[in-house]
């Protein structure tokens, strides 16, 4: 099987991919709060109708989020790793120093609130790896 996009957007990709049972996100600009929560929601979506097991979190071009968002972000994964099992997530380390920064606090967090095991990754193809040799 291969990949399918499940939703996109100016900010977001999802694509479930099939081998390996993980959302690949790709997140793009800067992204305000109510956008960010909006979005928040369809990265759960994608994860409940695909029942993944995983996420590849691409942030390369993203400007980073916001200490609330963080905090959003890791309690929403969190939860639903609580609810349906563990959660493997490889995060691209972002060009942009804030987004670095925000998603190491974001990873953080998560990894204290729920089971969540997060990697971080320079190409995207050894998260990849990572992801479908766990699966």
């Amino acid at each position: 099987m291969e990949r399918k996009v499940v939703y996109e957007d100016k900010n977001l990709r999802l694509e479930y991919v099939p081998e390996g049972n993980y959302i690949h996100e790709t997140w793009w600009g800067r992204t305000p709060r109510f956008v960010f929560e909006k979005l928040l929601k369809e990265v759960v979506k994608a994860l409940e109708e695909n029942k993944a097991t995983g996420l590849l979190l691409d942030a390369r071009e993203h400007m980073g989020l916001g200490p609330d968002s963080q905090k959003l972000a890791a309690e929403t994964i969190a939860d639903y790793a609580r609810k349906h099992g563990k959660i493997r997530e490889a995060i691209i380390v972002p060009k942009d120093v804030f987004s670095d920064y925000s998603v190491r606090n974001y990873s953080q967090q998560v990894t204290q609130k729920g089971p969540v095991e997060t990697r971080f990754f320079d190409q995207i193809a050894d998260a990849e790896n990572w992801l479908k040799s766990t699966g």
